[in-house]
């Protein structure tokens, strides 16, 4: 029974932990990623009344298709609305995320109670059924919840309604054909885990599909703001970012690369957030404060570097003005030799990006 308990615990743990790595929430989101796990734990005390009463009145076959797929569906997703205000939670792959979590907490009470009503001996089998099929779909269907509420956010009253009960409608369609195949006359087992995997497939495919269209954004915003192609490369999760801060990292500390690797995080998140998310003017004046601070911290030299090769300020209000400004501080003298610095630094191994070859078009700025 312990190594069944485990089984039907770990293993939907680690699905979560698999798509929400893929989502790349990380930290942000993970204290309502466990919020939501725990709810869906919660959820069972409301459903398990509820389901008795149907199965009483109406009988097995009508709670399998119809009584536990629409409570169950409603009561997994209760806590979202609540979550998804958050501003943790900026776009609609947060939302499945959460979605995710809720339906697998869930999924493994409903295994423990499974397992603890099971006397046939076979209680690993049952366990492995059961988080290969039932718990991919119970985690699958309130990720396609989780999505629709978020997407709906600041739009208008009849969207905001329509979407979140659309993402029901679907959950619940797909709970009860998953359900009905079970009371089939020689049921495939095969076919049921098919199912299964396919509901948790749409999910992960909704975390996946941020990717490009997270890409397109930033991409769009650096082009207005004349970045070369390669930059826009780098900065949207182009394979040449590792090998430019392994560079970074060499010329300038771990303290440095640290901070420019949160640098860039932060301003995806801005780029994220003025496209697709939902944060207000506040919060997005927090994220600009943020990579205002982190550029101040790595520091002029640092930046002037990491500016040549990374897109890092792409919505910068102009070098030379600042050039003057840092002038002001430190002194003509010592804005001008740190340019000469930087690019003293650079040669004669590396070769600068956009930046100087469109310092006319005021494309980027100093901290």
């Amino acid at each position: 029974m312990l190594i069944a308990k485990i089984i039907a615990t770990l293993v939907p743990l680690l699905c979560l932990f698999g798509v929400a790595t893929l989502g790349r929430g990380g930290r942000k989101t993970a204290p309502l990623i466990v919020i939501a796990l725990l709810w869906g734990v919660a959820s069972t005390f409301l459903v398990l009344p509820f389901n008795d009463r149907w199965y009483a009145k109406h009988g097995l076959q009508s709670l399998i298709i119809y009584g536990a797929p629409f409570a169950e569906e409603i009561c997994k997703a209760l806590i979202l609305p609540f979550l998804t205000l958050s501003k943790r939670c900026f776009w609609f792959v947060d939302g499945a995320i959460l979605g995710l979590a809720a339906g697998t907490g869930f999924a493994i009470r409903e295994n423990w109670i499974y397992l603890d009503r099971d006397y046939s001996g076979q209680q690993i089998g049952l366990a492995i059924a059961r988080v290969s099929s039932t718990n991919l779909m119970h985690a699958g269907t309130t990720a396609i919840v989780g999505a629709a509420i978020v997407l709906s956010m600041k739009r208008g009253l009849l969207q905001r309604v329509l979407t979140p009960l659309g993402g029901l409608v679907i959950a619940m369609t797909l709970h009860s054909t998953f359900n009905r195949m079970t009371t089939w006359p020689g049921e495939s087992a095969a076919m049921i885990t098919a199912v299964g995997v396919g509901v948790f497939a749409i999910a992960t495919g909704i975390v996946a599909l941020g990717f490009p269209i997270s890409r397109r954004w930033v991409r769009n915003d650096l082009k207005l703001s004349a970045m070369t192609q390669s930059e826009q490369l780098a900065l949207s999760g182009g394979h040449t970012v590792d090998a430019l801060l392994d560079e970074f990292e060499v010329r300038y500390g771990s303290k440095a690369v640290k901070n420019a690797e949160e640098l860039i995080k932060v301003q995806r998140r801005i780029s994220i957030a003025q496209h697709g998310g939902h944060i207000n003017a506040k919060d997005a004046q927090l994220l600009e404060v943020q990579a205002d601070d982190l550029r101040r911290e790595i520091g002029v030299f640092a930046m002037m570097w990491l500016r040549t090769h990374l897109p890092v300020d792409p919505s910068s209000a102009g070098l030379w003005g600042n050039l003057a400004e840092t002038g002001e501080k430190e002194g003509p003298a010592g804005a001008l030799s740190g340019l000469a610095a930087g690019l003293a630094d650079d040669a004669p191994n590396s070769s600068p990006g956009g930046l100087w070859a469109s310092l006319g078009d005021s494309s980027d700025t100093l901290p």
